[in-house]
């Protein structure tokens, strides 16, 4: 048989958090004497510590107000904190409000004569007077309902409860609107916590107040609060009413109260955790006491409004208590309408025969029993599990959400920050951020290149280049590096704006760091764009050849992307390891618009060694180099210079290094002037060129004035400082160009419409190297995805496969010159190149120029232009000249060879040394 007590507890237990509540019964004990009480109050004994419970015994209160507020009321025992709980205990603001009004009506004004004809307490409803005076004492109500520690401890509950709605609320504002990536990007933060702030501020005094709940009163039948009517007005109707009416709505705020209590709101709520109903035992053995009309007008209440409390009532009464039955809808066929009505009325609301009626056993009920109540408590604790969760969670997440939003620039895809710098591809979501780079005009530049993806999405029909470089480089005239990144940008967007068919052409811009320093990460990132976006069909860029540039070529070409390579020209970066120790082999991905280092160190040479010193029995030179480390470039070209010099019969006097932005510089010059050098051949970057100029101009380099030649990249430098190399005295400046407005000048072929632009003085100030190779890139790349072009998106197999096709059987113009590549490795073939010399007035013109600026032009046959891509032949060797320990010596090639063809690879020798 089972114990009683198990029954009780399986009654008081709420269901899971998923299922609804069950309705509870009314249990009535009946039984002689005092046996049925007491069989009660030991059936709730073991539960009385564990869950909200009251015990009212027979004439304990005179009317059923007093009871309600005993068990309700500010200081009742269904409100008393349940220790073990983890939970605060049921709060009555319905009743409390129903007992306060009620209790006005006892508490005149001082001095107020209540049974003074005309003066009359309570007022009446309709007198503004009145009115005015429950308004006030209402206020004075509010205000000292919860004094002391209770009124914090009250006010830190509902805070808390209202946060755990408001901070999710206000954390997905925040990261709906956006974070904060930069100064405006504060925005959405504020709002986002003006969102939790204001939103915890208003629910939590609604809370306090009982307005959260009141608006209950207008949806309730007994004394209803009508439309609009204010609250100080409903109080003093409620003073004025019978006291009839005021039991019956005492009695359904009750029930009202303990379902706000234990239903499970949508909002964080201790209902949630509560895993047991609240218990009322009650003596209500008396015909006509208080408590036996408060069992009567709860069975009722819950009988005619649906309303069933999560209370669990156990009630002792009398032998002679009759079992009631269900009203039965009766009434007249005339009726029948508003019988049925009221009968679909009463089927709403379910409510089932609430009393359960037992009879008291001879013996007394043992109650020593031990609940079983660790999953209530629980059910508590996962409540406050999910209360910190979302007070906590919510911060913690837009933290991580934030950190990533940093991470990535702002929350951009394919964007990462490293350091102070966000590299990857800017604007592969959309338009670039705001802040992402420290220069206004890259910032500019990059916005006029959104504006035109933009139109090209909006055609629908669109193809994607990336265009590959560094970008977060601070604005400096001076630095090669900010130089050539804008005039990079400059091409390609004057080029992508003058395309308007089919397919459009969207411009992805991918920085790669200061230096390039992060260039393989970089090209992680445009792989796995790629691999997403099918319309990614190259990159072009790589401006110099440092060790990023390398990085990611090598990663370029594992995910087989075509890559047109402007202005790096160290001799084998297109190369790419094979897997054998030592062994690699040019990536057929790789195409290179520009010349070699060895290219142009081979004219230089021969230019110096047949202009410039032609009169000199045995000239000597010295190399300026910069020695940064993953610098490619300057190593390269130096030892291209040195090997090119050999062969040309110039002796090497040293090689002199600086290092790193030109430490060094000073020390590097004074040892060069001090071997009396007939040429300084600089090995440098352009940021460094004024400053070595300037040394040479002070030092002591001999009686005449020192010739100076220099590689492609001081190109920048003169573009912009031209005026002041141009007054030295005591130097003379020359320099490779890789391309220069200047070589159409002469005539000699028509320029296209792009040079005639430059030649017209557009972008006067750019490096035009850069500008007009990358011009040639995005021009070129478009123009073989047109040829590939078929009415569907091309491959990136087919682009490849046409630009391949650019080769000496179908070469193309462009404005550097004639465009063709061999089929082996992917260098352009007698690509023109120039010497330039600058004069007296600061402006650069040509000193010597190789190569055809277009297909109609003739074959160069002069013997300073035979064979720049060829190997050296054994008869371009020195006879004996021993160059100084500190230059690098280099091989020849085999005796009595023939010259490679221009398509064959370069051999691996000292002037290789650029990877």
């Amino acid at each position: 048989m089972a114990d009683p007590h198990a029954v009780i507890e399986a009654l008081v237990r709420r269901p899971f958090f998923w299922r609804s509540d069950r309705p509870l019964p009314l249990v009535l004990v009946v039984g002689r004497d005092g046996g049925a009480f007491d069989a009660a109050r030991r059936l709730a004994a073991p539960f009385e510590d564990f869950l909200p419970q009251a015990t009212v015994r027979a004439g304990e209160y005179d009317t059923l107000r007093e009871l309600v507020e005993a068990l309700a009321g500010e200081h009742g025992q269904l409100g008393k904190p349940v220790g073990g709980s983890f939970l605060p205990p049921p709060r009555f603001p319905l009743v409390q409000f129903v007992l306060w009004a009620r209790r006005q009506r006892e508490e005149p004004p001082p001095g107020e004569p209540v049974d003074v004809p005309g003066r009359i307490w309570p007022p009446d409803p309709q007198s503004r007077t009145g009115q005015e005076a429950f308004k006030e004492r209402l206020k004075d109500w509010r205000r000292g309902r919860y004094g002391g520690d209770r009124g914090r401890r009250t006010a830190a509950d509902f805070l808390g409860r209202a946060a755990t709605t408001w901070v999710p609320v206000g954390t997905l504002a925040a990261w709906s609107l956006g974070g904060a990536s930069d100064l405006v990007g504060l925005i959405p933060w504020a709002l986002g916590v003006l969102v939790a702030v204001v939103g915890t501020l208003i629910q939590a005094m609604l809370s306090i107040r009982g307005s959260f709940f009141n608006g209950w009163f207008r949806k309730q039948p007994y004394l209803a609060r009508k439309p609009f009517e204010r609250l100080p007005k409903y109080a003093l109707r409620i003073a004025n009413a019978s006291e009839a009416e005021v039991e019956r709505l005492l009695v359904h705020a009750l029930c009202q109260d303990l379902r706000q209590a234990y239903q499970k709101w949508l909002i964080p709520w201790p209902s949630w955790g509560r895993g047991l109903y609240a218990m009322l035992v009650l003596d209500a053995r008396w015909s006509g006491d208080v408590n036996e009309r408060f069992l009567r007008t709860l069975e009722e209440s819950v009988e005619e409004t649906g309303l069933l409390p999560p209370l669990l009532v156990m009630a002792a009464v009398p032998e002679s208590f009759a079992p009631g039955h269900r009203p039965v809808t009766a009434g007249r066929l005339a009726d029948l309408p508003a019988l049925v009505a009221a009968w679909r009325t009463a089927a709403r609301r379910r409510v089932p025969p609430l009393r359960l009626m037992v009879s008291t056993p001879e013996m007394p009920v043992d109650d020593d029993y031990r609940p079983h109540l660790l999953a209530p408590r629980l059910r508590a604790v996962g409540y406050w599990c999910v209360m910190a969760l979302l007070l906590i969670g919510p911060v913690v997440l837009l933290g991580r959400i934030q950190q990533d939003r940093n991470a990535h620039c702002g929350g951009l895809s394919w964007v990462e920050r490293i350091g102070k710098e966000c590299v990857g591809v800017v604007n592969a979501d959309g338009p670039s951020p705001d802040g992402l780079f420290p220069s206004k005009e890259i910032t500019k530049l990059v916005a006029q290149i959104d504006q035109n993806n933009a139109l090209a999405r909006e055609a629908g029909t669109y193809v994607s280049v990336v265009l590959f470089g560094e970008y977060s480089v601070a604005q400096d005239q001076n630095d090669s590096a900010f130089v050539g990144a804008r005039a990079e940008l400059t091409a390609v967007q004057e080029y992508q704006q003058g395309v308007s068919g089919a397919p459009r052409l969207q411009v992805l811009v991918a920085n790669a760091g200061t230096n390039f320093d992060q260039g393989r990460r970089t090209a992680e990132l445009v792989s796995e764009m790629a691999a997403e976006d099918p319309r990614v069909l190259g990159v072009i860029g790589f401006q110099r050849s440092v060790s990023g540039v390398e990085d990611a070529i090598q990663t370029l070409h594992t995910a087989k992307i075509p890559m047109l390579v402007t202005t790096a020209t160290a001799d084998r970066l297109g190369y790419v390891p094979d897997g054998s120790a030592g062994s690699d082999y040019p990536s057929p991905y790789v195409f290179r618009l520009g010349s070699s280092n060895r290219r142009q160190a081979r004219l230089a040479v021969r230019f110096a060694r047949e202009r410039l010193l032609g009169a000199v029995a045995e000239p000597t030179a010295v190399v300026v180099k910069d020695q940064t480390d993953n610098d490619n470039y300057t190593n390269n070209l130096a030892d291209d210079y040195v090997s090119e010099a050999r062969a040309a019969k110039i002796r090497i006097a040293e090689s002199v290094p600086y290092k790193d932005r030109g430490t060094g510089m000073d020390m590097a010059v004074s040892r060069a002037c001090g071997r009396r050098p007939d040429l300084l051949l600089y090995a440098g970057r352009a940021a460094d060129f004024l400053d070595f100029l300037r040394y040479v101009e002070g030092k002591d380099c001999g009686k005449e004035q020192i010739k100076v030649l220099a590689g492609d990249d001081v190109i920048k430098a003169v573009a912009n400082s031209g005026a002041m190399i141009g007054d030295y005295r005591r130097v003379q400046v020359y320099y490779a160009a890789l391309a220069s407005r200047e070589l159409w000048r002469d005539g000699a072929a028509a320029p296209t419409g792009f040079v005639q632009g430059l030649l017209g003085g557009r972008h006067a100030k750019e490096s035009d190297d850069n500008l007009i190779l990358s011009y040639d890139a995005v021009k070129l790349f478009y123009e073989r995805v047109n040829a590939a072009y078929r009415g569907g998106l091309p491959s990136r197999g087919d682009v490849l496969y046409q630009i391949s096709l650019v080769s000496p059987r179908d070469r193309w113009n462009g404005s550097s010159g004639v465009i063709s590549f061999g089929a082996t490795v992917h260098e352009p073939e007698n690509k023109a190149i120039a010497i330039l010399k600058v004069t007296d007035s600061g402006k650069s013109e040509v000193a010597v120029r190789c190569g055809r600026l277009a297909t109609t032009e003739p074959e160069d046959t002069r013997s300073i232009c035979l064979d720049l891509d060829g190997e050296r032949t054994a008869q371009d060797a020195p006879a004996a000249v021993s160059p100084p320990a500190s230059s690098t010596a280099s091989s020849g090639s085999r005796p009595g060879s023939r010259p490679a063809s221009p398509s064959a690879p370069p051999a691996r020798d000292a002037a290789d040394s650029g990877r």
